[in-house]
């Protein structure tokens, strides 16, 4: 059962690791960061998200494919745009275990090691 929940913790990280590439408010209709081919959650302004596989942009619309259908966004009603990235996740989380481990094999190490005549408290 632990095995389980480890694994279920893990893949709940790995999908939750998005980076905003666009926000309205900080980019304001400068979407050259959003590549053609490439999957995005687009956030509307009072609507749910789409998961899209982007196409092209227009004078005054974003064009991708969600489900096998096209989809048109208005530029003027996308508040954020965000691009999962479960490989920065993974080694963050790899980086993380690494470096804890390093630590506590240090600490291990001095202790072994250390002479009799020190106080520990």
């Amino acid at each position: 059962m632990k095995t389980f929940s480890f694994l279920i913790s893990l893949l709940l990280l790995l999908q939750s690791c998005t980076t905003a590439i666009y926000r309205n408010n900080i980019n304001k209709n400068d979407f050259s960061a959003v590549e053609t081919g490439k999957k995005y959650t687009f956030y509307e302004n009072n609507k749910p998200k789409y998961k899209v596989r982007f196409s092209a942009v227009e004078d005054d619309k974003i064009i991708g494919v969600s489900n096998s259908q096209e989809v048109i966004i208005a530029k003027d009603n996308i508040r954020v745009i965000k691009k999962n990235n479960p490989g920065g996740t993974t080694a963050i989380v790899v980086g993380s275990v690494a470096g804890m481990t390093a630590f506590v094999a240090l600490i291990v190490s001095l202790v072994n090691n250390s002479n009799d005549n020190y106080y520990y408290y």
